[in-house]
């Protein structure tokens, strides 16, 4: 109790001073708030919101900027911008509204339930770069690898490689990154080509094919190959588009 006492009575501006904000708050509101220095998370499709986006139910999120649009593909120190539509260890299919730039839970076009995969759970963060129009109409696919990053994320990554894939006989490839930001960083981000990727974690290749190709079912998909650090990025270059483009660009939900 001394120590409630003494933060209580810390100068403005102290380091004690957002604690200080907690406890008052506490003691206003009794039994009904639950008093504690970890931040809160909302949960939506079963996996924790980024602290810089707002749940508004629990199948749409709002970021502070226009998720496709309001942010660059890259950024001046080289790293890509990517928007963590699903986390790993999840199934539920979100997607960027480009209407909005809300991040929505996709619907059935047909009974508008909730799209799920009926499958083993992502084993990769999933996601697409902003500003960008991959060969099948859409924003560029991007994995970015380690353990579940929160929905609506705005990570920064390394580009290390491409997985080519095609869906009814259009290419429909991921880029394969590494995240950079210090809070996100694992042993992953180290990585700069596929060769590392080999390297230090056998098989991870072998396990993205195999839940790729398979994850629709069989034969839904197809796993064209790999490309290299140099023809992912080359890949993304290409699909990047001009911001005020971008406006005009009407895309169709990926699948």
């Amino acid at each position: 109790m001394s120590e409630i006492v003494s933060l209580l009575d810390s100068p403005p501006g102290s380091t004690d001073e957002g604690v200080k904000a907690a406890l008052i708050l506490c003691l206003v509101c009794g039994p009904s708030v639950v008093c504690s220095r970890v931040p809160s998370r909302a949960i939506v499709g079963g996996a924790p919101v980024s602290p810089s986006a707002i749940a508004l139910d629990d199948e749409t999120i709002f970021a502070m900027r226009h998720l496709s649009r309001g942010y660059p593909a890259r950024n001046r120190d080289g790293s890509v911008n990517t928007v963590v539509e699903i986390p790993t260890g999840t199934t539920g299919k979100f997607e960027v509204d480009e209407e909005d730039g809300a991040l929505r839970w996709a619907l059935d076009r047909d009974d508008g339930s909730r799209r799920e995969i009926d499958y083993l759970a992502y084993p990769v963060n999933y996601g697409m770069v902003p500003r960008t129009l991959a060969a099948d109409g859409d924003p560029l696919d991007v994995l970015v690898l380690g353990r579940g990053i929160e929905r609506a994320t705005i990570a920064r990554a390394r580009i290390i490689g491409v997985l080519e894939m095609a869906h009814d006989g259009v290419r429909d490839d991921k880029l394969i990154g590494v995240p950079l930001d210090d809070e996100l960083r694992n042993g992953f981000s180290r990585l700069h080509d596929l060769h590392e990727l080999d390297t230090g974690y056998p098989a991870s290749r072998a396990i993205l094919v195999l839940w790729f190709a398979n994850y629709w079912g069989a034969g839904a998909t197809e796993v064209v190959g790999w490309g290299d650090a140099e023809e992912a990025n080359a890949i993304l270059d290409d699909s990047i588009i001009d911001p005020r483009a971008a406006r005009a660009v009407q895309t169709t939900r990926r699948d």
